[in-house]
């Protein structure tokens, strides 16, 4: 295979890059949406690169109260990055997307390079890849990111173990696409496809061939031996489809294999929530099986015949291995996502690319994959509109997929926002329809109902909740009906909840700041200012005692009088401690107001203030230069920004 030249190669990389960023650029004014919102504006552990060792010990969403059973600590990593430069301007998490989905697409060219020996025909494949609206949900959805980083690593590594001499480098590269996401442990059986069909002449005997394979082999059973020993949030929180028997999810396969291949060839109708439906008769389900057996004889044979036709052979494996951990049959947390195929879609394209450029003279070729390339990028264009508002997107779904309670209860949560609470009940009682068990749902509802001021049915659908609640969310059950007694004027029975709730769940500190409001309303200033202190996790057990730290915080909570609304109070009460040099303690409350307002721009120069007089000015910038990108007219950060960035 000749090599190519350096600057032929940086044309095509300018070229893969520059479609991409003219197909996705619409979704770089996008807003955070889904679980970009829990994952980065709501999730503390990713503000500070004090962060990382969380990040390496625990699940992706620990964060932020949710618990899952995703080890990805490289995507979380990635999250801290992108605030470090743009903190909460969600332009800048898209930009970063839209990197990452570039490079995977030239990593892709090198790969059909390397396999089909043919500049053309890995062009055409890494162009259809790379504005593909099926990637939408990868490369759109900022928390789809985790796709990307994996395909990065992977591509890298294959193309490092295919070059010979760099399977140290190979080695290395497959290690942070396991922290990228977990169907990198499939890898090894990619490399022995590639042994089977390019190397077929040096495996002598077995163990020629276990030599190759047992680096990879090695650093999988290290990963999976770390879950298994160190993390119990795979057993705390199984997947979604464990509830389904493996016959079901069996019975499932065919359409799912028949909705990603219509999916392949019409991308349309796209959304987040696809749903699986049972045949609705034998000649449904006999029909399905037996074109799905045709399927599977088709791809045995292509399979087997590897010496006239080794690329279509090897990218037919390759789409195999990395689609069937999520068909479906194993138990994993949907039938069927778009971004599932991220990976397996390359060898569609360069399948694709392949046929054309053999069967169609250059002419037509080459208008065929610009007219692909334009029909794909137009329908990428409107996809990304879609993530623009997220009413339309969840509506979308909801059109597609009336079942969809997940799409229901955000779509409430939207309405919640906008005030409009009748059409939120709606959507929150729909999702309850749907899965009475939903946790989520049956809280957003309570707690709309306690913001309505209904208390009877508030406390209703907190007792609902009650008899299903998982048991490491039973203490913010126990909060919620605590701060029912509270607004009820019941403040014996407050307490006992405030403290239950708290020995079920000692994460939960905010319980402390409705603890010291039923000691303010008793007149008991220091135990109030003391529970305000324990509301903040950051500050120590020393500070709390400290008899300093208490006097200020009761002088203030003397004059104030009121704890709401609590982000300004939390500033204010900052900007008191910093008043007096105790920033141990104003650090925390600011970084409080924030949590509970991510775009309070008083509260982020108030942070980054602190941060200076602190004695660290790259957390101090970052958080004054947000400061202004709230508020542009905010000339006290800038006049400070100006100080700092002037002041060797």
């Amino acid at each position: 295979m000749p090599k190519l030249k350096p600057g032929l190669l940086l044309l095509i990389f300018f070229a893969i890059a520059g479609s991409c960023i003219v197909f996705y650029s619409n979704s770089l004014q996008n807003p955070f949406i889904w679980d970009d919102k829990a994952l980065i504006v709501r999730n503390p552990v990713i503000r500070n690169w004090t962060g990382l060792p969380a990040v390496f010990t625990s699940d992706l969403y620990s964060g932020i109260d949710f618990g899952s059973n995703f080890y990805r600590p490289l995507q979380a990593v990635s999250y801290m990055w992108d605030y470090h430069f743009w903190q909460l301007n969600p332009y800048g998490y898209h930009l970063t997307n839209i990197v990452l989905h570039a490079l995977v697409a030239f990593l892709v060219f090198l790969l059909g390079y390397a396999i089909l020996k043919e500049i053309s025909s890995a062009f055409g494949a890494a162009l259809l890849f790379s504005v593909s609206p099926l990637h939408t949900e990868a490369v759109t959805y900022i928390s789809g990111r985790a796709d990307m980083l994996m395909g990065l690593f992977l591509l890298a590594s294959l193309l490092l173990f295919i070059r010979g001499g760099y399977r140290f480098l190979a080695w290395l590269a497959f290690i942070p696409a396991l922290l990228a996401k977990e169907l990198a442990i499939v890898f090894p059986l990619v490399i022995l496809a590639y042994l089977f069909y390019y190397r077929r002449e040096e495996l002598k005997d077995p163990g020629s061939l276990l030599k190759p394979l047992l680096p990879f082999l090695v650093i999988d059973f290290i990963y999976i031996l770390s879950r298994v020993s160190f993390f119990s949030f795979p057993r705390t929180y199984p997947p979604a489809l464990t509830k389904y028997p493996l016959l079901l999810r069996i019975t499932a396969l065919p359409e799912v294999i028949f909705t990603y291949l219509r999916l392949l060839f019409l991308p349309l109708d796209l959304h987040m929530s696809w749903t699986v439906s049972k045949p609705v008769s034998f000649l449904h389900f006999f029909l399905s099986w037996f074109f799905l057996v045709l399927i599977c004889v088709a791809c045995a044979y292509a399979l087997r015949n590897r010496k006239n036709n080794k690329a279509p052979a090897f990218m037919l494996g390759w789409a195999l291995i990395f689609f069937f951990p999520q068909s479906g049959v194993l138990p994993i947390n949907a039938f069927i996502a778009e971004h599932f195929i991220y990976l397996s879609s390359i060898s569609f394209f360069m399948l694709l690319a392949y046929l054309l450029h053999r069967y169609l003279g250059k002419g037509v070729f080459i208008f065929s994959i610009i007219g692909l390339v334009v029909f794909y990028g137009l329908l990428t264009l409107c996809r990304n509109l879609e993530w623009r508002s997220p009413e339309l997107f969840y509506e979308k779904i909801i059109q597609f997929s009336p079942s969809s309670f997940k799409a229901h209860n955000n779509l409430g949560l939207q309405y919640e926002g906008r005030f409009l609470y009748t059409k939120a009940i709606i959507e929150y009682k729909k999702a309850l329809e749907i899965n009475p068990d939903l946790f989520e749902a049956r809280s957003n509802l309570a707690n709309l109902y306690f913001k309505m001021g209904k208390f009877n049915e508030a406390r209703r659908e907190y007792l609902k909740a009650e008899k299903n609640v998982p048991l490491k969310k039973k203490g913010r059950i126990e909060y919620a009906l605590g701060c029912l007694d509270e607004a009820e004027g019941l403040l014996d029975e407050a307490m006992d909840r405030f403290n239950l709730a708290l020995r079920l769940d000692p994460k939960l500190n905010f319980t402390h700041f409705n603890m010291a409001r039923v000691y303010l309303l008793r007149g008991k200033l220091d135990p109030a200012a003391r529970e305000i202190l324990k509301s903040l996790p950051e500050i120590s057990p020393q500070v709390i005692r400290d008899k300093q730290y208490l006097k200020t915080v009761t002088a203030y909570l003397r004059r104030a009088g009121d704890l709401r609304p609590v982000p300004i109070f939390y500033n204010n009460l900052g900007a008191e401690l910093a008043s007096q040099g105790f920033l141990d303690a104003a650090i925390p409350a600011f970084k409080r107001a924030l949590e509970l307002a991510p775009f309070y721009g008083e509260a982020h120069f108030n942070l980054g203030v602190a941060f200076w007089e602190k004695g660290l000015k790259k957390e101090a910038v970052g958080e004054l230069k947000t400061a202004i990108r709230i508020n542009p007219g905010h000339w006290e950060a800038r006049d400070f920004l100006t100080k700092i960035m002037h002041k060797k």
